[in-house]
Parts: C-alpha cells; structure tokens; sequence
C-alpha cells in the first residue's frame, strides 16, 4: 500500500510548528520519517498522528487544599535553656 509522503515544511505546517522544530524533533528521535534518499527526507501522516497522540497532556483539576497545621502550645513550664540555673 503506497503511502502519502509529507515534505518537511508540509509536515511542520500540519504540526503548526516550524520547520527548525521539526528538525529539532527529528534529531531528538522524538518524532519517526522516512529517508528518502541522503539529503531528502519526508514524513509519513500517520506518523505525525502518532507524534501528536504521544504529546496529549491534562492539566490536573484543582488540587485539595491541606487543613492549615495546628500550633503546638508549649506548656508554660518550659523553662527557656539561657534562663535556667546551672
């Protein structure tokens, strides 16, 4: 099954990222293509698919907030080290 070959700045557009992007994903291995010859690659649709699935983030909702900590009373006989007799 022959498949659709996307250039790269057709693939950056697709991505609605820019072409420096897009080589910055490549050579990160973030992002698959095809080696069409030396100098020339492309990418695959379904791959870029694949990409963007792999980048789907959610925000975590509002968090609880943690009940305030409760102050520890000292019992008025502690007597303060610097004012003891010793």
């Amino acid at each position: 099954m022959a498949s659709i070959l996307l250039a790269p700045q057709e693939a950056a557009e697709r991505l609605l990222i820019s072409e420096r992007t897009l080589r910055d994903l490549k050579r990160k291995g973030l992002i698959r293509y095809v080696a069409v010859s030396a100098r020339r690659i492309a990418y695959r649709p379904d791959d870029l698919d694949e990409y963007v699935e792999s980048q789907v983030k959610q925000e975590a909702g509002p968090q609880p907030t943690t009940p305030p900590r409760k102050q520890v009373r000292r019992p008025s006989d502690i007597i303060p080290f610097s004012k003891r007799n010793g």
